[in-house]
């Protein structure tokens, strides 16, 4: 509904404007009715009407004025002048105003409702071009962040780039030529952040940006998994160390920010400093070796670099990663045997063992343990497969592996306790619905052998398979989706309706053969369920074996 200001000194021009708008198929609706010019105007500013409808001759602003003070004021609206005066220099004024139509008094209804007509076609017209022009804007938006998106991710990812990187990066309005590189991945405990498009990434980037990193340092971000931030930073800096020296202290300001401001802690795993473009991606690898590490971002240092983490490994080289390994695997044996017999506690308990281990690995395997957890995944499913349950969607299977190519250990601690707390819930669901199942079958079984017995009830059922009245309540309704006395009624109903189609037994022993000794209360019953009463229902049996 486009809406219409009218405004005519004449209060009978008025009320014959409301009548005839109103009576019209017009879809418009009046928001306001003026007898003067000024009124119009201020009428106009609170509620910028699609449509204005006005006398030329007014107080205080006739109708030509009132429209160019709108224009003025920037008030777009479709104006339809209304005159007694015939006059050419009215006309071209209106004309020059962009006045939409000229009607002169006395005008038709039919006169009034064509133009209102004519005028909700043009505005429906421009509303639809205003949608489809939003629309490519936004499509064009959303292709350029796709582009940039992709190419960040070909930089990080592919050991050879197309020669022409950095011009095809600065027509998407990255400046990605610098004297140093640097890649890492930045995550946030306890995430406020969706980083599931590209949009939402570069804004917040648009956040720490500012006033975080020193002139001469550009950063650039994607998100493989939505939840964290890979970032590459490029520095117009010669000196490495100083390079180096700068991204470090803007990360302790984001991060000092992030806590003070939102209670967040923020963990950033960095790699190695390059001089080349080509060295990013080797950057990322090492700080996705960083990465690997992490169990508790609480523990950890908000800064982990890939240099510190290689001295670590010097000190670790000489444990005995065999023994590890053995350990490993008595875990895992451990954790599927506690799934198997579904003692959830137990098996999260062995978890935590096992997590050590991959701890102490972290840093001199960390393929390792992403596939040694990917073994441990798809043996639990074959493990659960082998019980008779449903495997993982393709879906689910992606995820799990999305999860272990680009995750911490905490991540995949966090994959490996889901998963398990899921097998062992399906494991004692499975135990429960299966005595459910049948309990629910002897009490199914029992009604349809007593319909006839009047004293049947709940009572009666639960006391005959030895079970609570609350416990075959509650399971008959979940595994047959009614209760069990509309379950009961409608087995009664339905031998009633079998009886009297196929027998000549009268209604009331049919009655007392589905468990009702009071012929009244039956019929009730029958007509609730069928919509007719016994007798109606037997005369329609009857009719139809006549034909």
């Amino acid at each position: 509904m486009y809406r219409v200001l009218i405004a005519d000194d004449e209060e009978y021009v008025r009320d014959l404007l409301v009548k005839n708008i109103r009576e019209s198929n017009a879809r418009v609706e009046i928001v306001a009715v003026t007898g003067d010019g000024r009124t119009a105007l201020e009428q106009a500013r609170n509620l910028r009407p699609d449509i204005v409808v006005t006398d030329i001759s007014m107080p205080f602003l006739n109708g030509l004025e009132l429209i160019g003070e709108m224009q003025k004021e920037g008030i777009s609206s479709k104006n339809i002048i209304i005159s007694g005066y015939d006059e050419f220099d009215y006309a071209k004024r209106a004309i020059s105003l962009g006045v939409t139509d000229y009607l002169l008094k006395p005008f038709l209804p039919r006169e009034l409702t064509d133009v209102l007509n004519k005028i909700v076609e043009e505005l429906d017209g421009q509303k639809i071009l205003r949608q489809n022009m939003c629309l490519l804007k936004q499509q064009v938006q959303t292709h350029a962040e796709l582009a940039r998106e992709h190419l960040l991710k070909q930089i990080l990812t592919e050991k050879e780039l197309p020669e022409d990187i950095v011009e095809k990066a600065q027509k998407m309005g990255i400046q990605i030529q610098a004297d140093r590189y640097l890649a890492g991945i930045l995550r946030m405990q306890d995430n406020e952040w969706d980083f599931s498009d590209q949009e939402k990434v570069e804004g917040f980037l648009m956040l720490i940006g500012e006033g975080y990193f020193v002139s001469g340092i550009r950063l650039y971000a994607v998100s493989f998994d939505r939840t964290q931030l890979s970032v590459i930073w490029c520095g117009d800096i010669a000196d490495t160390r100083k390079f180096l020296q700068f991204v470090q202290m803007g990360l302790e300001r984001v991060a000092a920010s992030m806590k003070k401001y939102y209670h967040i802690q923020v963990c950033c795993g960095l790699g190695n400093v390059y001089e080349d473009i080509a060295g990013v991606r080797d950057s990322y690898q090492e700080a996705v070796s960083v990465w690997r590490r992490i169990l508790d971002m609480h523990k950890e240092k908000p800064i982990l670099f890939y240099e510190d983490m290689k001295k670590t490994e010097e000190k670790e080289k000489e444990k005995e990663d065999k023994k590890v390994s053995e350990q490993v695997r008595e875990w895992k044996n451990k954790i599927r045997l506690a799934v198997k017999a579904g003692h959830q506690e137990e098996a999260l308990s062995m978890l935590d063992g096992l997590m050590k281990c991959y701890t102490s690995l972290a840093n001199l395997k960390p393929d390792y343990i992403s596939v040694s957890i990917g073994e441990l995944m798809y043996a639990l499913a074959n493990d659960m497969e082998a019980q008779g349950y449903h495997r993982e969607s393709p879906d689910e299977i992606f995820q799990f592996e999305e999860k272990m190519k680009y995750g911490s250990l905490w991540d995949l601690k966090e994959i490996l306790e889901s998963y398990i707390k899921k097998c062992c819930k399906n494991i004692a669901e499975n135990s429960d619905r299966t005595r459910a199942a049948f309990m629910v079958n002897q009490v199914k079984m029992l009604i349809e052998e007593n319909l006839k017995n009047p004293d049947m009830d709940l009572e009666w059922a639960a006391a005959q398979v030895h079970f609570s009245v609350s416990y075959v309540r509650q399971a008959f309704k979940q595994n047959m989706g009614e209760g069990f006395g509309e379950y009961l009624i409608r087995k009664r109903m339905e031998r009633a309706g079998m009886m009297l189609q196929k027998t000549s037994m009268r209604i009331q022993d049919i009655a007392r053969e589905c468990g009702y000794d009071n012929q009244r209360y039956f019929a009730s019953s029958f007509k609730k369920f069928y919509g007719c009463t016994p007798t109606e229902f037997k005369a329609v049996v009857e009719r139809e074996k006549l034909y």
